[in-house]
Protein backbone atom coordinates (compact mmCIF):
# COMPACT_ATOMS: atom_id res chain seq x y z
CA UNK A 1 0.00 0.00 0.00
CA UNK A 2 2.60 2.31 0.71
CA UNK A 3 4.76 1.27 -1.94
CA UNK A 4 1.96 2.14 -4.68
CA UNK A 5 1.84 5.83 -2.77
CA UNK A 6 5.59 6.22 -3.32
CA UNK A 7 5.16 5.25 -7.09
CA UNK A 8 2.36 7.76 -8.33
CA UNK A 9 3.96 10.19 -6.77
CA UNK A 10 7.18 9.70 -8.33
CA UNK A 11 4.77 9.77 -11.61
CA UNK A 12 3.38 12.96 -10.78
CA UNK A 13 7.16 14.35 -10.46
CA UNK A 14 7.45 12.72 -14.05
CA UNK A 15 4.66 14.51 -15.41
CA UNK A 16 5.18 18.10 -13.70
CA UNK A 17 9.01 18.17 -14.63
CA UNK A 18 8.08 17.00 -18.39
CA UNK A 19 5.08 20.13 -18.30
CA UNK A 20 7.70 22.69 -17.05
CA UNK A 21 10.56 21.49 -19.81
CA UNK A 22 8.01 21.55 -22.60
CA UNK A 23 7.12 25.06 -21.52
CA UNK A 24 10.22 26.27 -21.42
CA UNK A 25 11.40 25.46 -24.99
CA UNK A 26 8.31 26.73 -26.59
CA UNK A 27 9.45 29.97 -24.74
CA UNK A 28 13.15 29.83 -25.90
CA UNK A 29 11.99 29.24 -29.56
CA UNK A 30 9.19 32.18 -29.88
CA UNK A 31 9.20 33.70 -33.09
CA UNK A 32 9.97 37.80 -31.91
CA UNK A 33 8.18 40.54 -33.42
CA UNK A 34 9.27 42.87 -36.31
CA UNK A 35 9.10 46.63 -35.08
CA UNK A 36 8.29 48.94 -38.51
CA UNK A 37 7.93 52.68 -38.68
CA UNK A 38 4.00 53.10 -39.56
CA UNK A 39 3.32 56.14 -41.99
CA UNK A 40 0.74 58.83 -40.74
CA UNK A 41 -2.52 58.30 -42.29
CA UNK A 42 -4.05 61.39 -44.53
CA UNK A 43 -6.64 62.56 -46.11
CA UNK A 44 -7.66 62.86 -49.82
CA UNK A 45 -8.81 66.09 -50.41
CA UNK A 46 -9.51 68.66 -53.42
CA UNK A 47 -8.53 72.37 -53.38
CA UNK A 48 -8.54 75.50 -55.27
CA UNK A 49 -6.22 77.91 -55.84
CA UNK A 50 -7.90 81.21 -55.31
CA UNK A 51 -7.01 85.06 -57.10
CA UNK A 52 -8.26 88.00 -54.85
CA UNK A 53 -9.97 90.71 -57.34
CA UNK A 54 -12.93 93.42 -57.41
CA UNK A 55 -16.12 91.79 -57.28
CA UNK A 56 -19.48 92.31 -57.04
CA UNK A 57 -21.78 89.92 -54.69
CA UNK A 58 -25.24 88.84 -54.92
CA UNK A 59 -27.93 88.44 -52.18
CA UNK A 60 -30.52 85.78 -52.95
CA UNK A 61 -33.96 86.01 -51.02
CA UNK A 62 -37.22 86.19 -51.62
CA UNK A 63 -39.44 89.11 -51.99
CA UNK A 64 -43.10 89.69 -51.10
CA UNK A 65 -45.07 91.61 -53.87
CA UNK A 66 -47.04 94.28 -51.63
CA UNK A 67 -48.84 97.67 -52.79
CA UNK A 68 -48.50 100.38 -50.19
CA UNK A 69 -50.61 102.89 -52.56
CA UNK A 70 -54.25 100.17 -52.06
CA UNK A 71 -56.77 102.78 -51.49
CA UNK A 72 -60.59 102.40 -50.55
CA UNK A 73 -63.31 104.30 -52.04
CA UNK A 74 -65.75 105.64 -50.22
CA UNK A 75 -69.39 107.46 -50.70
CA UNK A 76 -69.13 111.29 -49.91
CA UNK A 77 -72.93 111.07 -48.93
CA UNK A 78 -75.39 109.59 -47.77
CA UNK A 79 -77.53 108.04 -51.31
CA UNK A 80 -78.52 104.75 -52.69
CA UNK A 81 -75.78 102.88 -54.95
CA UNK A 82 -77.74 102.82 -58.73
CA UNK A 83 -75.00 100.79 -60.99
CA UNK A 84 -72.07 98.47 -60.38
CA UNK A 85 -70.01 98.03 -63.53
CA UNK A 86 -67.01 96.22 -61.99
CA UNK A 87 -66.02 93.20 -60.26
CA UNK A 88 -63.93 92.06 -57.72
CA UNK A 89 -60.85 91.23 -59.79
CA UNK A 90 -61.48 93.36 -62.63
CA UNK A 91 -58.66 95.00 -64.38
CA UNK A 92 -59.68 99.03 -65.20
CA UNK A 93 -57.75 101.81 -67.21
CA UNK A 94 -57.95 105.14 -65.63
CA UNK A 95 -60.80 107.41 -65.70
CA UNK A 96 -63.12 104.49 -66.18
CA UNK A 97 -66.22 104.64 -64.15
CA UNK A 98 -66.71 101.67 -61.91
CA UNK A 99 -70.41 102.24 -59.86
CA UNK A 100 -73.01 104.95 -59.87
CA UNK A 101 -74.48 106.43 -57.06
CA UNK A 102 -77.72 107.86 -56.95
CA UNK A 103 -77.53 112.12 -57.85
CA UNK A 104 -80.55 113.23 -56.28
CA UNK A 105 -79.40 114.14 -53.28
CA UNK A 106 -76.41 115.88 -54.26
CA UNK A 107 -78.46 117.56 -56.58
CA UNK A 108 -80.78 119.18 -53.93
CA UNK A 109 -78.04 120.10 -52.14
CA UNK A 110 -76.13 121.86 -55.07
CA UNK A 111 -79.07 123.70 -56.07
CA UNK A 112 -79.67 124.81 -52.31
CA UNK A 113 -76.12 126.12 -51.62
CA UNK A 114 -76.07 127.74 -55.00
CA UNK A 115 -79.69 129.55 -54.24
CA UNK A 116 -77.73 130.49 -50.58
CA UNK A 117 -75.08 131.67 -52.41
CA UNK A 118 -76.72 133.83 -54.87
CA UNK A 119 -78.74 135.75 -52.43
CA UNK A 120 -75.91 136.59 -50.58
CA UNK A 121 -73.95 137.93 -53.55
CA UNK A 122 -77.23 139.89 -54.08
CA UNK A 123 -77.50 141.57 -50.78
CA UNK A 124 -73.65 142.74 -51.04
CA UNK A 125 -74.60 144.52 -54.34
CA UNK A 126 -77.34 146.03 -53.21
CA UNK A 127 -75.43 147.19 -50.02
CA UNK A 128 -72.69 148.49 -52.63
CA UNK A 129 -75.76 150.19 -53.96
CA UNK A 130 -77.21 151.69 -51.02
CA UNK A 131 -73.75 152.97 -50.05
CA UNK A 132 -73.03 155.31 -53.31
CA UNK A 133 -76.87 156.49 -52.82
CA UNK A 134 -75.88 157.01 -49.27
CA UNK A 135 -73.29 159.28 -49.67
CA UNK A 136 -74.93 161.05 -52.60
CA UNK A 137 -77.92 162.13 -49.78
CA UNK A 138 -74.98 162.28 -46.90
CA UNK A 139 -74.11 165.92 -49.31
CA UNK A 140 -77.51 166.70 -49.65
CA UNK A 141 -78.26 166.56 -46.12
CA UNK A 142 -75.11 168.37 -45.07
CA UNK A 143 -76.23 171.18 -47.53
CA UNK A 144 -79.61 171.57 -46.50
CA UNK A 145 -78.32 171.50 -42.80
CA UNK A 146 -76.27 174.30 -43.69
CA UNK A 147 -79.07 176.51 -45.08
CA UNK A 148 -81.16 175.77 -42.11
CA UNK A 149 -78.31 177.00 -39.70
CA UNK A 150 -78.65 179.78 -42.33
CA UNK A 151 -82.15 180.09 -41.40
CA UNK A 152 -82.27 179.73 -37.80
CA UNK A 153 -79.30 182.99 -37.83
CA UNK A 154 -81.85 184.87 -39.83
CA UNK A 155 -84.54 184.67 -37.84
CA UNK A 156 -82.11 185.06 -34.27
CA UNK A 157 -81.26 188.42 -36.31
CA UNK A 158 -85.41 189.36 -37.02
CA UNK A 159 -85.96 188.24 -33.40
CA UNK A 160 -83.45 190.79 -31.99
CA UNK A 161 -85.01 193.77 -34.28
CA UNK A 162 -88.78 191.95 -33.40
CA UNK A 163 -90.20 191.29 -36.51
CA UNK A 164 -89.73 187.63 -35.72
CA UNK A 165 -91.72 185.40 -32.52
CA UNK A 166 -90.02 183.07 -30.34
CA UNK A 167 -92.27 180.49 -32.02
CA UNK A 168 -90.53 181.11 -35.40
CA UNK A 169 -87.09 180.75 -33.40
CA UNK A 170 -88.41 177.30 -32.04
CA UNK A 171 -89.20 176.03 -35.31
CA UNK A 172 -86.35 176.87 -36.83
CA UNK A 173 -84.14 175.31 -34.39
CA UNK A 174 -86.50 172.15 -34.57
CA UNK A 175 -85.55 172.05 -38.21
CA UNK A 176 -82.14 172.50 -37.35
CA UNK A 177 -82.25 169.21 -34.89
CA UNK A 178 -84.25 167.25 -37.03
CA UNK A 179 -81.61 167.68 -40.27
CA UNK A 180 -78.85 167.12 -37.82
CA UNK A 181 -79.74 163.55 -36.65
CA UNK A 182 -80.42 163.13 -40.20
CA UNK A 183 -77.08 163.46 -40.88
CA UNK A 184 -75.99 161.76 -37.98
CA UNK A 185 -78.00 158.62 -39.68
CA UNK A 186 -76.43 158.61 -42.97
CA UNK A 187 -72.98 158.89 -41.46
CA UNK A 188 -73.83 155.98 -39.28
CA UNK A 189 -75.29 153.83 -41.98
CA UNK A 190 -71.70 155.05 -43.96
CA UNK A 191 -69.23 154.40 -41.38
CA UNK A 192 -71.27 150.26 -40.70
CA UNK A 193 -71.00 149.81 -44.40
CA UNK A 194 -67.47 148.15 -44.36
CA UNK A 195 -68.36 145.76 -41.22
CA UNK A 196 -71.63 145.09 -43.15
CA UNK A 197 -69.43 144.47 -46.59
CA UNK A 198 -67.09 142.34 -44.98
CA UNK A 199 -69.77 139.74 -43.11
CA UNK A 200 -71.30 139.66 -46.31
CA UNK A 201 -67.99 138.72 -48.10
CA UNK A 202 -67.16 135.65 -45.43
CA UNK A 203 -70.77 134.56 -46.39
CA UNK A 204 -70.35 134.23 -49.83
CA UNK A 205 -67.17 132.54 -49.24
CA UNK A 206 -68.71 130.08 -47.11
CA UNK A 207 -71.43 128.86 -49.83
CA UNK A 208 -69.13 129.27 -52.62
CA UNK A 209 -66.56 126.48 -50.69
CA UNK A 210 -70.24 124.70 -49.62
CA UNK A 211 -71.03 125.35 -53.30
CA UNK A 212 -67.60 123.38 -54.52
CA UNK A 213 -68.33 120.91 -52.04
CA UNK A 214 -71.59 120.05 -52.83
CA UNK A 215 -70.32 119.77 -56.40
CA UNK A 216 -67.62 117.20 -55.54
CA UNK A 217 -70.46 115.38 -53.70
CA UNK A 218 -72.35 115.40 -57.01
CA UNK A 219 -69.41 114.46 -59.18
CA UNK A 220 -68.28 111.69 -56.88
CA UNK A 221 -71.50 109.64 -57.72
CA UNK A 222 -69.49 108.25 -60.06
CA UNK A 223 -66.60 106.07 -58.72
CA UNK A 224 -64.24 106.56 -61.43
CA UNK A 225 -60.73 104.31 -60.96
CA UNK A 226 -57.85 106.70 -60.59
CA UNK A 227 -55.10 105.28 -62.06
CA UNK A 228 -54.75 101.88 -64.25
CA UNK A 229 -55.55 99.17 -61.95
CA UNK A 230 -57.56 96.29 -60.57
CA UNK A 231 -60.28 96.23 -57.91
CA UNK A 232 -58.96 94.30 -54.99
CA UNK A 233 -63.12 93.81 -53.15
CA UNK A 234 -66.48 95.49 -53.71
CA UNK A 235 -67.83 96.63 -50.35
CA UNK A 236 -71.85 96.78 -51.85
CA UNK A 237 -74.26 95.77 -54.38
CA UNK A 238 -76.49 97.75 -56.39
CA UNK A 239 -79.62 99.18 -54.46
CA UNK A 240 -77.82 98.96 -51.31
CA UNK A 241 -78.26 102.22 -49.28
CA UNK A 242 -74.79 103.80 -48.30
CA UNK A 243 -74.50 105.97 -45.65
CA UNK A 244 -71.12 108.73 -45.98
CA UNK A 245 -67.52 107.68 -45.54
CA UNK A 246 -69.09 104.48 -46.16
CA UNK A 247 -66.47 101.31 -47.93
CA UNK A 248 -67.60 101.49 -51.64
CA UNK A 249 -64.65 99.56 -53.69
CA UNK A 250 -61.12 98.33 -53.10
CA UNK A 251 -58.37 99.46 -55.44
CA UNK A 252 -55.16 99.01 -56.34
CA UNK A 253 -52.80 100.75 -59.12
CA UNK A 254 -50.62 99.08 -60.73
CA UNK A 255 -47.88 101.07 -60.39
CA UNK A 256 -47.95 101.47 -56.39
CA UNK A 257 -46.59 97.24 -56.17
CA UNK A 258 -43.11 97.23 -55.06
CA UNK A 259 -41.14 94.52 -53.44
CA UNK A 260 -39.98 93.77 -49.65
CA UNK A 261 -37.03 92.15 -49.44
CA UNK A 262 -35.59 90.63 -45.68
CA UNK A 263 -31.88 91.10 -46.12
CA UNK A 264 -29.50 90.90 -43.53
CA UNK A 265 -28.80 93.72 -40.62
CA UNK A 266 -25.37 94.13 -42.65
CA UNK A 267 -26.25 93.78 -45.75
CA UNK A 268 -29.33 95.91 -45.07
CA UNK A 269 -26.72 99.24 -44.43
CA UNK A 270 -24.98 98.18 -47.30
CA UNK A 271 -27.88 99.16 -49.55
CA UNK A 272 -28.65 102.22 -47.13
CA UNK A 273 -25.10 103.54 -47.92
CA UNK A 274 -25.30 102.95 -51.02
CA UNK A 275 -28.95 104.56 -51.57
CA UNK A 276 -27.60 107.99 -49.61
CA UNK A 277 -24.82 107.95 -52.02
CA UNK A 278 -26.59 107.82 -55.00
CA UNK A 279 -25.45 104.36 -56.31
CA UNK A 280 -28.09 102.75 -57.90
CA UNK A 281 -28.61 99.40 -57.34
CA UNK A 282 -30.63 96.68 -59.34
CA UNK A 283 -31.79 93.78 -58.59
CA UNK A 284 -33.38 90.79 -60.87
CA UNK A 285 -36.90 88.78 -60.22
CA UNK A 286 -36.79 84.94 -60.78
CA UNK A 287 -39.64 86.29 -63.99
CA UNK A 288 -36.87 88.50 -65.24
CA UNK A 289 -38.49 91.53 -64.10
CA UNK A 290 -35.55 94.66 -63.16
CA UNK A 291 -35.94 96.21 -60.61
CA UNK A 292 -34.14 99.41 -58.40
CA UNK A 293 -33.80 100.02 -55.04
CA UNK A 294 -36.29 103.13 -53.55
CA UNK A 295 -36.12 102.97 -49.96
CA UNK A 296 -34.63 101.03 -46.76
CA UNK A 297 -36.51 100.48 -43.70
CA UNK A 298 -34.75 102.07 -40.60
CA UNK A 299 -35.73 99.50 -38.11
CA UNK A 300 -34.60 96.17 -37.36
CA UNK A 301 -37.31 93.35 -36.90
CA UNK A 302 -36.93 92.45 -33.82
CA UNK A 303 -37.85 88.09 -33.86
CA UNK A 304 -35.06 88.02 -37.08
CA UNK A 305 -32.59 90.67 -36.45
CA UNK A 306 -32.58 91.41 -40.41
CA UNK A 307 -33.32 94.88 -42.39
CA UNK A 308 -36.95 95.66 -44.84
CA UNK A 309 -35.45 96.93 -48.47
CA UNK A 310 -37.99 98.13 -51.38
CA UNK A 311 -37.75 97.72 -54.93
CA UNK A 312 -40.05 98.91 -57.82
CA UNK A 313 -40.08 100.59 -61.39
CA UNK A 314 -41.05 96.90 -62.77
CA UNK A 315 -43.86 97.19 -65.37
CA UNK A 316 -45.82 94.27 -64.11
CA UNK A 317 -45.31 92.73 -60.97
CA UNK A 318 -47.42 89.56 -60.20
CA UNK A 319 -50.71 89.99 -57.78
CA UNK A 320 -49.97 91.62 -54.02
CA UNK A 321 -48.89 88.70 -51.33
CA UNK A 322 -47.34 86.87 -54.14
CA UNK A 323 -43.59 85.59 -53.33
CA UNK A 324 -41.08 85.60 -55.98
CA UNK A 325 -37.63 84.90 -55.77
CA UNK A 326 -34.80 87.82 -56.16
CA UNK A 327 -31.29 88.21 -56.86
CA UNK A 328 -30.00 92.01 -55.31
CA UNK A 329 -26.77 93.33 -57.01
CA UNK A 330 -24.59 94.57 -54.41
CA UNK A 331 -21.62 96.92 -54.71
CA UNK A 332 -18.03 95.28 -55.97
CA UNK A 333 -15.82 94.62 -52.98
CA UNK A 334 -11.78 94.33 -53.37
CA UNK A 335 -9.44 91.60 -52.27
CA UNK A 336 -12.19 89.19 -53.04
CA UNK A 337 -11.88 85.00 -52.90
CA UNK A 338 -14.55 83.50 -55.29
CA UNK A 339 -14.96 79.62 -53.45
CA UNK A 340 -17.81 77.00 -54.07
CA UNK A 341 -20.12 76.68 -51.27
CA UNK A 342 -18.40 73.37 -50.19
CA UNK A 343 -15.13 75.38 -48.78
CA UNK A 344 -17.33 77.19 -46.30
CA UNK A 345 -17.17 75.28 -42.88
CA UNK A 346 -19.58 76.54 -39.33
CA UNK A 347 -20.65 79.84 -42.35
CA UNK A 348 -17.26 81.55 -42.19
CA UNK A 349 -13.99 79.46 -41.56
CA UNK A 350 -12.30 78.15 -44.50
CA UNK A 351 -8.66 75.97 -44.55
CA UNK A 352 -5.55 76.79 -46.34
CA UNK A 353 -3.86 73.57 -47.31
CA UNK A 354 0.10 75.05 -46.05
CA UNK A 355 3.49 74.08 -47.99
CA UNK A 356 3.60 70.65 -45.61
CA UNK A 357 0.44 69.80 -46.85
CA UNK A 358 -1.37 69.84 -43.24
CA UNK A 359 -4.85 72.29 -42.79
CA UNK A 360 -5.04 75.50 -41.11
CA UNK A 361 -8.23 77.25 -40.42
CA UNK A 362 -8.99 80.77 -41.46
CA UNK A 363 -11.84 82.57 -40.31
CA UNK A 364 -13.34 84.88 -43.21
CA UNK A 365 -15.77 87.42 -43.84
CA UNK A 366 -18.73 86.64 -45.94
CA UNK A 367 -19.70 89.14 -48.19
CA UNK A 368 -22.73 87.17 -50.54
CA UNK A 369 -22.57 84.85 -52.75
CA UNK A 370 -23.44 84.91 -56.93
CA UNK A 371 -24.63 82.13 -59.50
CA UNK A 372 -22.31 80.20 -61.43
CA UNK A 373 -22.73 77.25 -63.98
CA UNK A 374 -24.52 74.74 -62.13
CA UNK A 375 -23.76 75.88 -58.53
CA UNK A 376 -23.59 78.78 -56.17
CA UNK A 377 -20.48 80.35 -55.40
CA UNK A 378 -19.58 82.29 -51.78
CA UNK A 379 -17.51 85.50 -51.78
CA UNK A 380 -15.18 85.94 -49.02
CA UNK A 381 -12.58 87.93 -47.69
CA UNK A 382 -9.85 88.24 -44.80
CA UNK A 383 -6.72 89.98 -44.46
CA UNK A 384 -4.50 86.81 -44.16
CA UNK A 385 -5.88 85.32 -47.29
CA UNK A 386 -3.92 85.40 -50.70
CA UNK A 387 -3.94 84.98 -54.13
CA UNK A 388 -2.21 81.67 -55.07
CA UNK A 389 -3.56 80.30 -51.60
CA UNK A 390 -4.77 76.66 -52.10
CA UNK A 391 -8.62 75.98 -49.92
CA UNK A 392 -9.78 72.93 -49.21
CA UNK A 393 -13.21 72.50 -51.15
CA UNK A 394 -13.95 69.26 -50.23
CA UNK A 395 -16.58 68.17 -47.54
CA UNK A 396 -14.48 66.57 -44.74
CA UNK A 397 -15.92 66.16 -41.65
CA UNK A 398 -12.61 65.43 -39.34
CA UNK A 399 -11.24 68.77 -40.74
CA UNK A 400 -9.31 70.95 -38.26
CA UNK A 401 -6.12 72.52 -38.18
CA UNK A 402 -3.04 70.55 -38.55
CA UNK A 403 -4.39 67.68 -40.20
CA UNK A 404 -2.14 65.60 -42.81
CA UNK A 405 -3.73 65.47 -46.15
CA UNK A 406 -2.75 64.17 -49.51
CA UNK A 407 -3.70 66.89 -52.47
CA UNK A 408 -5.56 65.35 -55.43
CA UNK A 409 -4.77 67.35 -58.45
Amino acid sequence: MRHARIKAFVIGLVILGVGVGGFMALTATKPSAEVRDETAASWRVSTQQIELDRVSPEFNGFATVQNPDIQTLKARLATDVETLLIREGSRVTQGTVMARLDRIDAEIKLSQVRASLADARASLANLNATEDKDREALALDQETLTILEQSLTRVQDLRGRNLASEQDIDEARRAVVQQKLQVNRRQLALETVDAKRAQLQTTIERFAAEVRAATRDLESTEVIAPSDGQVVAVHVVAGDRVQANQDLITFAPDAGRELRVQVPSQIGQRLARALASETPVVANTANGDQIELTRVAGQVRDNTGSLDVFFGGAEILPPTGTVVSVSIALEAEDRVAVLPTDALYGGNLVYRVTNDDTLEGLEVERLGQRPAAGETEVLVRSPVLNSGDRILTSRLPAAVTGLKVEVIE
